[in-house]
């Protein structure tokens, strides 16, 4: 490269000479230092600078860990000094401990193991098989209370996993790990890391808040698995159903639910007493014992009584009616003689015939038997016979 040079001595140019001087040496120098720079197309440069060492990623920060220092730190949604300023559901008691961050406006930034709590919209999230769930679209609104009229704290990314702790019919409400929330510097202290006692106090506070979220998961999976028992309990129910209802369908006559209701009642045993089949299989049993008694009236109305055996009629005797004895004959002075019944030697009966048909008379000293009404006059000290039937047993006088 040639430099122009200005003789000692010469003539000086105008101003305008020699700033336009000036610019072209400052061009040539430019074009020498870009033309040494760039090599020649398929040339080596003798002496190739080193390669530069790759660079090794910084180390990350380990978190720090305080303590809160105030009977109760409600978590703020941004470092401000409003005279209400909006907070977050979570009020810290004094000791929780907390990991801690950068300050602001004499504010400290305060980390909880899954985030603070917020609202979510159904309408952007995913819901899985199992109740997790996921952000669905781009900045999805993160907010501190179930309210889509104020501004959102933050804004999600799509796929974000969303910590369920709660549910509304139209918000999930949600902790999301990593979102800061705000305390005033002296409401919490920093602690030393080297302090066993604060590490086991987050990490205690991380299970508190995964035994929350997780209690929901539970429920979750706990009401599907009984979803699938009730489908097994209800079909095993279904099953004695359409036998019953077959059996229905038999002629009255033949219909037999004994071994029905057997096979019901083993279902009945091995349901749970919050299985949906129970109800069911109870209602199953009273049409069952239902229809069990109209079959049964049933075929007793319709049968044909069986003949009822008479037993055998045995011949009358005719002498059990009869009072039997000795008629016999006394007479009285200045009155009508009596005849009266004897038998060993003792009187029965005084006996009369009204209606005349014997002539008591004729069986005087014979062994009779006589039937009739009996009366008892109130001046005779036995009662009276009325003969209206009598037989000879016997002639000879005792």
């Amino acid at each position: 490269m040639v430099i122009p040079v200005i003789p000692v001595g010469a003539t000086r140019a105008p101003h305008r000479s020699r700033s336009m001087s000036l610019h072209f040496v400052s061009f040539a120098l430019c074009a020498s230092l870009l033309s040494a720079q760039v090599p020649t197309p398929g040339a080596t440069p003798a002496n190739p600078a080193p390669a530069a060492a790759p660079q090794s990623p910084a180390p990350a920060e380990t978190p720090k860990l305080g303590r809160i220092v105030v009977e109760k730190a409600q978590l703020r949604c941004w470092p401000g000094n409003a005279a209400q300023p909006p907070c977050f559901e979570d009020v810290l008691p004094k000791d929780q401990v907390v990991a801690v961050g950068r300050t602001e406006n004499g504010f400290r930034a305060v980390l909880l193991p899954l985030g603070p709590v917020g609202y979510v919209s159904r309408k952007f999230t995913d819901v899985g098989d199992d109740g997790t769930v996921k952000t669905k679209g781009t900045k999805v609104a993160f907010r501190y209370r179930a309210r889509s009229s104020e501004a959102p704290v933050t804004t999600l990314a799509a796929n974000t996993v969303l910590h369920v702790v709660g549910e509304q019919p139209d918000w999930f409400r949600v902790r999301v790990p990593a979102i800061e929330a705000w305390l005033p510097e002296a409401e919490v202290q920093i602690g030393d890391p080297a302090d066993a006692a604060l590490a086991a106090g987050f990490a205690a506070l991380e299970v508190q808040q995964k035994i929350e979220v997780q209690a929901r998961l539970d429920a979750i999976a706990a009401a599907k698995k009984q979803d699938e028992q009730n489908k097994v309990d209800l079909a095993a129910v279904q099953a004695v159903q359409e036998a019953f209802s077959a059996e229905m369908g038999k002629p009255v006559a033949q219909q037999n639910y004994a071994g029905i209701e057997e096979s019901l009642a083993q279902v009945v045993a091995k349901l749970a007493p919050e299985s949906a089949g129970k109800a069911v299989a109870e209602a199953l049993q009273k049409r069952i014992e239902t229809q069990r008694f109209v079959a049964e009236a049933t075929v007793l109305r319709d049968e044909k009584p069986a003949p009822v055996p008479v037993a055998p009629t045995e011949p009358r005797d005719q002498l059990a009616d009869l009072s039997i004895g000795w008629l016999r004959y006394e007479r009285r002075l200045g009155s009508p003689g009596i005849y009266f019944l004897e038998k060993g030697g003792r009187r029965l009966y005084l006996v009369s015939c009204n209606t005349g048909r014997y002539d008591l008379a004729l069986f005087v000293d014979r062994e009779v038997g006589i039937t009739g009404p009996r009366r008892r006059p109130a001046a005779e000290s036995l009662a009276v016979l009325d003969a209206e039937r009598l037989l000879v047993l016997g002639t000879t006088a005792p």
